[in-house]
């Protein structure tokens, strides 16, 4: 039987709805929350080395995961979510946070940032939330409008050419998606939605994600192991999870 069952959703409303009903026991699904959000903030600010650190806005924050550890590393932080509930929660973190009177939160769908002003950010960060949005193209240009020149693009995302999205769990009739709208993309199509916004890409890569919860747990453990060969040999297809960084010219 399928771990996950993707739900049907027909636009922004229901996606909202989604989230809102995760926000208040929001968690790791695929394994060690602290293990693998260590192993992503170092990935993270490796990508970030070299930028700026007046702003950091990002979107699709949900509660702050991502946003509150790197927030002391910037002037300021600006954390955007389509969803009220996830927006009401990283509040509720950003109240007690040391870093918290650095730190703004907005309820904004990544494809219309109301609240974020042209040309204020050093950095944009989005992880786990790009397969998300639906309108990309709308979501590249609010983060071209909202950066600086020359301010990077980060996005962490899962990896739309993944053996086990294009092969392996078609072959077992397992679900992949958690919304029926939900799309991953891959190394080369980040290269062209980039490039199509106006952004230049810097770099394109891979990052150590396997959905465990989505799948049954000897898929997991094959997976995991499979992660590891394609990492050693540069296998794309073997790695879970896709990187990009672009930046503003």
């Amino acid at each position: 039987m399928p771990r996950l069952k993707t739900r049907p959703v027909h636009g922004a409303d229901e996606i909202r709805i989604f989230f809102d009903a995760l926000a208040e026991d929001y968690h790791e699904s695929h394994g060690d929350g602290g293990r693998l959000l260590r192993y992503r903030l170092a990935l993270i600010r490796r990508l970030l080395n070299d930028v700026e650190r007046s702003c950091l806005v990002e979107i699709g924050c949900g509660n702050g995961l991502h946003l509150f550890p790197l927030a002391g590393e910037f002037h300021a932080a600006i954390g955007t979510d389509l969803s009220p509930r996830m927006i009401a929660a990283a509040e509720a973190i950003r109240a007690v946070h040391p870093h918290g009177t650095r730190v703004r939160l907005a309820a904004d769908a990544a494809e219309c940032l109301a609240s974020v002003q042209d040309a204020v950010a050093d950095a944009v960060l989005c992880v786990g939330a790009f397969e998300h949005m639906q309108d990309r193209p709308a979501v590249l240009k609010e983060v071209k409008r909202v950066l600086k020149p020359g301010g990077a693009f980060v996005c962490l995302s899962a990896n739309g050419g993944y053996v086990w999205y294009t092969r392996l769990a078609p072959w077992l009739r397992l679900a992949t998606r958690h919304l029926s709208t939900d799309r991953f993309v891959s190394g080369s199509e980040w290269r062209a939605l980039l490039r199509e916004a106006g952004l230049r890409p810097l770099t394109t890569g891979y990052w150590r994600f396997v959905p465990a919860g989505d799948m049954p747990r000897w898929a997991a453990a094959m997976m995991s192991g499979l992660d590891r060969v394609g990492g050693a040999l540069r296998i794309s297809a073997l790695r879970g999870g896709c990187y990009a960084k672009a930046i503003k010219s």
